[in-house]
């Protein structure tokens, strides 16, 4: 196959391209660039893809332009909504208008597409182990505990894993560092960090070598209430052999086990108490962040998500 991407973030390019055989071609055009247009137009004159594929807002801003474009050269689009389910109404169900299949993590979202006439399938975040692999820890790194993740206001529901899980453990009792978007330090809830505890933007290339130098890595979830749309920080954590420590949801207890894979809690205190036991119980965390990465590498690869979808792709 050959695949066009219309994006070139991280979650594609360290993330889903890996999922393709060796044999699938697949080229770039990020369409949040000027002067895309000529450049998809000059692809298409000397190189036919089977499908172009795009993600969750990276469209948004140029659909108008691109769904014409796409239908004249008779050009499928994939579209991968992995903003559901807060998003659907908003975002996925007008950007999956112009797509031949949608890709949603949410499961309970099948049925709104159905709904709505558009094929959909079930096609959740993953892994890949090329890249989500321990390598040397970093002494810029090390901590106690590590978050990664940036600051939203529009997520109601990602307010309740703050409360759960950064503020008990927001005390000089713990060496805490957080990477993520500048809102950390200025945002309309007046929820901010210090800091010497924000740590600024963390590239993406570098995520292996943060969770592979810090004793716990933190994780919080957009989603509260969904059997299957989790945070993709859990397959990625989890895939570079790193001990994870979130709240629970729905979803994680669907897919993997508590003490065995990572750890949940559900309560403030319980994320105190449990912080301050496995601290001091290495051989454990070490033993879970194995489990884990074995469990993310055996079922949750992006091998493992594009084979799952493979056929459907091919009929495009």
């Amino acid at each position: 196959m050959n695949v066009l991407f219309l994006n070139d973030s991280s979650l594609l390019r360290y993330g889903l391209a890996s999922g393709f055989s060796p044999s699938d071609e697949i080229r770039y055009i990020p369409v949040h660039q000027s002067g895309w247009e000529g450049s998809l137009t000059a692809l298409l004159r000397t190189w036919k893809p089977s499908f172009a594929l795009a993600e969750g807002v990276s469209i948004s801003t140029v659909a108008r332009k691109l769904f014409p474009l796409l239908r004249r050269h008779k050009l499928p689009l994939v579209y991968w909504a992995i903003d559901d389910p807060p998003d659907w109404l908003r975002m996925s169900r007008p950007l999956a208008r112009g797509a031949s299949l949608v890709l949603t993590p949410a499961q309970e979202c099948l049925s709104l597409y159905k709904r709505e006439k558009m094929r959909a399938r079930y096609f959740h975040f993953a892994c890949n182990p090329a890249f989500h692999r321990p390598v040397t820890p970093s002494a810029e790194y090390s901590c106690d505990l590590l978050l990664v993740a940036n600051y939203y206001t529009s997520y109601p529901q990602r307010k309740i894993g703050l409360e759960t899980i950064l503020t008990p453990l927001r005390s000089k009792e713990f060496q805490l560092k957080v990477f993520g978007n500048e809102h950390w330090l200025v945002n309309t809830d007046r929820y901010t960090l210090e800091p010497n505890v924000y740590q600024g933007y963390l590239p993406y290339d570098r995520l292996p070598s943060a969770y592979s130098s810090a004793k716990i890595v933190l994780g919080l979830h957009s989603v509260i209430d969904s059997l299957t749309m989790m945070s993709m920080r859990t397959f990625e954590t989890l895939g570079c052999g790193a001990f994870f420590l979130t709240h629970w949801t729905p979803a994680l207890e669907n897919y993997f086990k508590n003490h065995v894979h990572l750890v949940w809690s559900r309560h403030p205190d319980e994320t105190l108490e449990l912080v301050r036991f496995y601290l001091n119980r290495e051989d454990l965390r070490q033993k879970i962040a194995r489990q884990g990465q074995e469990e993310v590498y055996r079922n949750h690869t992006y091998q493992h998500r594009i084979q799952s979808v493979y056929e459907y792709l091919q009929k495009l």
